[in-house]
């Protein structure tokens, strides 16, 4: 995808300070993964919805949100999603609520 990998470090600590993670397998090993962040009470995020090429459309990133859905209960849970993307979390009940996602990046 061309994103940035962060370092073992990062991801370890990224990873322990997730409300809660699932991982998807296959036969020949890790097919995915997808993580639920937030503060545990009022916000909740699914970020980092990744499956192996290889595993694509076999209905893995499909279950993996709604574990991640499941798990947040009646709280509110958001994610973005752009492109190619949009319809596959639309079938899976979630909306567009806002058209403008803004980052502020710090650089090093």
């Amino acid at each position: 995808m061309g994103w940035p990998s962060p370092d073992d470090d990062v991801c370890r600590a990224a990873l322990d300070g997730s409300v809660h993670g699932v991982l998807a397998r296959g036969a020949s090993g890790l097919a995915g993964m997808a993580r639920l962040v937030g503060d545990g009470a009022m916000y909740l995020l699914i970020v980092d919805v990744v499956v192996h090429p290889d595993h694509q459309g076999a209905g893995l990133g499909r279950r993996m949100v709604e574990r991640l859905v499941r798990v947040a209960g009646t709280r509110r849970v958001q994610l973005v999603a752009a492109g190619a993307v949009v319809p596959f979390y639309e079938r899976l009940g979630f909306t567009c609520e806002a058209s403008h996602l803004m980052a502020y990046r710090t650089l090093g």
